[in-house]
C-alpha cells in the first residue's frame, strides 16, 4: 500500500495504482502523462490542476484506489 500524501510523486502514484489516472486526468492530465509520468509531487500537481486543493485530490484518488 502506498502511503498517498503531497509528498508522493504522480510517477509513484500511477506506477502503484495506474487506475488513479482517471481522476488525474479528470483534473487535467494527459494521456501523454500517463505513458511516463511525471516525477512531480500531488502537492505541484494540485497547485497547477486543482486550484491548491490538495485535500480534495488525495481523497478522490484515496475513494478510486480503494485505500
Amino acid at each position: 500500500m502506498l502511503n498517498i500524501d503531497g509528498n508522493t510523486t504522480v510517477r509513484e502514484l500511477l506506477t502503484k495504482h495506474p487506475g488513479a489516472f482517471d481522476v488525474l486526468a479528470s483534473h487535467g492530465m494527459c494521456q501523454s502523462c500517463k505513458d511516463n509520468p511525471p516525477p512531480v509531487p500531488l502537492a505541484h500537481f494540485a497547485h497547477k490542476h486543482c486550484d491548491g486543493d490538495l485535500q480534495n485530490l488525495i481523497n478522490e484518488v484515496e475513494a478510486a484506489v480503494g485505500q
